[in-house]
């Protein structure tokens, strides 16, 4: 016979491994996970090729550290990434204990969290009173919620499993529940000092997870606890009682500004050339915000044609917000349920009923943020636009309206039975994977496992011609990341070989703009192709990668690199991928150059000078590069080199709209100038320069205030259009301004 103590522990696991079985079977049907083999990406599109190369650097190497195998000769500084997710990472350096393959490593990581998301509902339910039954459907749907099947390319905010238990404290400071057992609790014996141990470990570990994990689900902690604090405070609680749960918040926004420091040491020994990636601005938080009528509507990809067509239909009536997010028939339920109860509260002076009243200000808070025009503009505006994707709030939205729903079956399973409970919860947990999933849109693992077999073979035919330790240079050259890629590529399409490539070679694409270690590509005699190669070669590159889908015309260089090169050393046609030999070419030139006269030519190229402006995109479409920009402008000449250059820098000023402004020009060692512009009236003007390492400033100063540029709708505001930026110098090395580099780049056709 079994024993009481074995029975009640079966008892107690039986819900939480139902719970994990049901959720990973629901990802399996939605993945198709019998199709998938080891080695073989869920994705090689969007996001997903940056996912690997994160991945791969967390295997083979420290997250925070330099990644040598691209952003070749000088690697990625992983440090310009201002994301924490330690917890995350370690998941993956665990898996690394299993694997070396960063396909595999992250394919599990991401099936993993399905399992781990219902498990952290499921309890969460349970905390709050919620029974059994009712708990798993909350555990499983909740790790479903609409797209979660399609966020590998969002690896990291996939992994939502945290926010469970985000909201366990949010939930306990809302009611005014202890965090922490008194000390009386931990100084007695037995089992009461035991089970005060046990809260004292849960609160640190979760304090710890939410701490640790993506900044997106830390804000949104923060921003929670927060909302209740200030809600308890402005309701008569002491300041004192609410001590606990400000000393939560602030440990949760500890850790993770620890490990944000911690991350981002290493960007101090970079130098910053001109505008970094993932600088947002206000108005990306409108962009970025969600919908209220798309938490209404089906999920976009529903397996139902009929309501995937509602969807469809509504996005080509209305522009939908970027991540179209969705909640579900089951979670909408609840959320609707939830809003009932608030309004009739407010409505009927009814006092909400244990837990209905921290939902219901839990759920109107997250609304307010995830909406347009909401509260997360207000951050924007007031706090920092960084967190701009106020959309991701459905995954709290989502939660609270399952919790909601979760009560409603407890309330019915005790009214009327335990099999009654069961079986409406069998009915509403198939009903909600039905709703949430769809395998039609599951990834195409023998299309992906082609793809990358081919990749594989791509680069093994390059390491195999060029030998080990090569640095690849790819063309057309892209910044990198966020920056659209020209012709018909993908977004990081050059990170593709990079995911499958031997680790002998390294790759140019991946060093982060507006740093040196990146920007030196802007200074490249792009076409001119005998000196580029040349260049190339001088610089230590063994090879030249071509993707063609990056050239929309008679600017695809394959025809000329074959001429100077010879036959290419390897292809991939569905990838469109051709490599060519660089290694007899600098053998040539250092026959005649010398170790001396190579080395000068490497500096030239690696260490050019490069010169930005401060403004909007360059748009090229009039023929000229311009930049709109002001009322201060700012030109930025920035010295690679180790020695002082003199050059001229040189562009066209004209003022937005019909009113003639003046425009105060300063450099340093020169006069400050004065010119008289309008939008009919330009002027040219050259500034000589001499420039030590690193940056050097050009201000312009514009009477007058912001004007709506013409064909924006008033989107895009600005005082100076600045035309035609360029830099010219006699010193020998390469010089370019990002506006020259932006004219000769093959257009996107996106």
């Amino acid at each position: 016979m079994t024993s009481p103590r074995i029975r009640a522990f079966a008892g107690s696991a039986a819900g939480p491994a139902l719970t994990a079985v049901l959720s990973f079977l629901a990802a399996v049907q939605a993945l198709r996970l019998w199709e998938w083999r080891p080695g073989v990406p869920l994705s090689l599109s969007g996001d997903a090729p940056q996912v690997l190369v994160q991945v791969r650097a967390i295997l083979h190497s420290d997250w925070y550290r330099v990644n040598d195998h691209v952003g070749a000769p000088f690697g990625l500084n992983q440090a310009w990434f201002s994301t924490a997710d330690v917890l995350n990472f370690a998941g993956i350096k665990v898996l690394g204990l299993f694997t070396d393959s960063a396909a595999t490593a992250s394919a599990v990581f991401f099936v993993l969290g399905f399992p781990a998301a219902a498990l952290a509902a499921y309890w969460l339910a349970r905390e709050l009173g919620v029974t059994r039954p009712a708990a798993v459907v909350t555990g499983v749907l909740f790790s479903v919620i609409p797209g979660h099947q399609e966020w590998f390319a969002h690896l990291w905010l996939a992994a939502y499993w945290v926010v469970p238990l985000a909201v366990w404290l949010a939930i306990r400071v809302a009611r005014g529940e202890a965090l922490l057992p008194r000390r009386s609790a931990l100084r007695a014996g037995g089992a009461v000092a035991r089970r005060a141990r046990w809260e004292v470990a849960r609160t640190v570990a979760i304090l710890l997870v939410v701490g640790l994990s993506d900044v997106y689900y830390v804000a949104f902690t923060l921003i929670l606890l927060a909302v209740v604090l200030v809600f308890r405070l402005g309701t008569g609680t002491r300041a004192a009682a609410l001590a606990p749960g400000a000393a939560a918040a602030a440990a949760v926004g500890l850790l993770c500004g620890g490990s944000l420091f911690a991350a981002t040491r290493g960007r101090a020994g970079d130098l910053v050339t001109g505008a970094l990636p993932a600088q947002r601005v206000i108005g990306e938080s409108e962009t970025y915000a969600g919908k209220i009528i798309e938490l209404v509507l089906p999920w976009y990809e529903h397996r139902a044609a009929p309501l995937r067509f509602l969807s469809f239909a509504y996005g080509v009536a209305a522009p939908p917000s970027v991540e179209r997010p969705a909640l579900g028939l089951v979670a909408l339920a609840g959320v609707v349920a939830i809003l009932w109860v608030a309004l009739a509260s407010l409505a009927f002076g009814r006092r909400s009923n244990g837990l209905w009243g921290p939902l219901a200000v839990l759920t109107l808070v997250s609304l307010a943020f995830y909406t347009r025009a909401g509260l997360g503009s207000v951050v924007a505006l007031f706090f920092t636009p960084q967190i701009r994707t106020w959309s991701r709030f459905v995954v709290l939205i989502a939660l609270f309206g399952l919790l909601a729903v979760g009560l409603w079956l407890s309330r019915l399973g005790r009214r009327h039975g335990r099999r009654t409970a069961w079986v409406a919860a069998a009915v509403v947990l198939g009903l909600g994977v039905l709703d949430q999933t769809n395998p039609g849109v599951a990834p195409r693992y023998d299309a992906l496992a082609r793809e990358q077999a081919e990749l594989a073979s791509f680069t093994r035919d390059i390491a195999g011609h060029v030998g080990r330790s090569c640095p690849v240079f790819q063309l057309p050259v892209v910044a990198y990341p966020e920056e659209a890629p020209p012709g018909s590529m993908g977004d990081y399409d050059h990170l593709l070989p990079s995911t499958a490539s031997p680790a002998s070679l390294a790759w140019s694409y991946g060093a982060i703009r507006g740093t040196s270690r990146a920007d030196w590509q802007l200074a490249l005699p792009l076409t001119d192709h005998q000196r580029l190669v040349e260049d190339l070669a001088a610089a230590g590159f063994c090879a030249v990668e071509v993707d063609r889908d990056g050239y929309a015309d008679a600017s695809d260089p394959t025809d000329a690199l074959k001429e100077r090169l010879g036959s290419p050393v390897a292809t991939a046609d569905r990838a469109h991928l051709v490599a060519y030999d660089l290694r007899a070419l600098g053998a040539s030139l250092s026959a005649a150059l010398g170790e001396d006269g190579l080395a000068r030519r490497r500096d030239a190229v690696l260490r050019p000078v490069v010169v930005s402006l401060a403004g909007s995109l360059v748009d090229t479409t009039s023929g000229r590069p311009s930049q709109w920009t002001g009322p201060t402008a700012v030109v930025t000449a920035s010295n690679l080199g180790t020695t002082p250059v003199q050059v001229q820098v040189s562009f066209e000023v004209a003022g937005n709209g019909d009113a003639q402004r003046t425009v105060t020009v300063s450099a340093p060692g020169g006069p400050t100038r004065t010119l008289t512009v309008s939008q009919d009236q330009r002027q040219s003007l050259t500034v000589p320069l001499t420039l030590p390492r690193g940056r050097t400033e050009i201000r312009l100063e514009a009477t007058g205030g912001v004007t709506a540029v013409a064909g924006s709708q008033g989107r895009d505001q600005a005082s100076l259009q600045v035309s035609d930026l360029r830099v010219t110098t006699t010193s020998g090395v390469n010089a370019a301004s990002l506006q020259e580099y932006a004219a000769v780049s093959p257009p996107s056709l996106r």
